[in-house]
């Protein structure tokens, strides 16, 4: 009688912690004006001196981001008329910088005008090796849990049919508002990240 052949699919994942070695400060400068030239006038100075206050920090990236005027409108309680009384303009920038020195950017930032920021996030500068690893441990659990099958089953793994690999990364963020600059810089303890891998394998079998 000859052997039957079929498949045997699993799945493997891996999960490394680490700590991240970078973090990105979010900072917005938001003016208004009674005209758009005049609002956007505004949110330049500010954004200016935002921009040499956390640049004189230690950073290795500083960029803006998000440029943009809008009108400020009210409506007439009577008529529901639409009115415009105004603009507000916004500018943000982000800095990248080494995560011990992420409160002592956001602080410089706000001191300098920065009044509006969706806070901190943190991530490696190369995640490669970490992902690499997440990896082997995906396929590692994969693999063991065929033989563990096949052995329970009694049949034969022939070798892997088809491989998919489905890796992924999970940030994990710190989150603060902007406040009024203290003596003491603001505390910043971000979590590890999770680098996650996960792969599923199809075997050959026969049995």
């Amino acid at each position: 009688m000859k052997d039957k052949h079929g498949t045997l699919r699993v799945t493997g994942t891996g999960d490394i912690k680490v700590a991240p070695d970078e973090a990105v400060v979010h900072l917005r400068v938001l003016t208004e004006g009674k005209t758009a030239a005049e609002a956007v006038v505004s949110a330049a100075n500010q954004t200016d001196a935002v921009l040499k206050a956390v640049s004189a920090q230690p950073n290795h990236g500083v960029t803006t981001t998000g440029l943009g005027v809008n009108p400020i409108v009210t409506y007439d309680p009577k008529t529901n008329i639409p009115k415009i009384v105004g603009f507000r303009a916004s500018n943000g920038v982000q800095v990248r910088t080494k995560v011990g020195y992420a409160g002592q950017v956001f602080d410089a930032g706000v001191k300098a005008g920065a009044n509006q920021s969706s806070g901190m996030s943190f991530r490696l500068q190369d995640e490669t090796p970490f992902r690499e690893d997440a990896l082997r441990m995906a396929v590692k659990q994969a693999c063991d849990e065929a033989r563990l099958v096949a052995k329970a089953t009694d049949i034969e793994l022939e070798g892997p049919e088809a491989i998919e690999i489905d890796p992924r990364a999970e940030q994990r963020y710190f989150r603060t508002q902007a406040l009024e600059a203290k003596s003491v810089a603001t505390p910043v303890i971000p979590e590890d990240l999770t680098i996650a891998a996960s792969v599923k394998i199809m075997f050959r079998t026969k049995g």
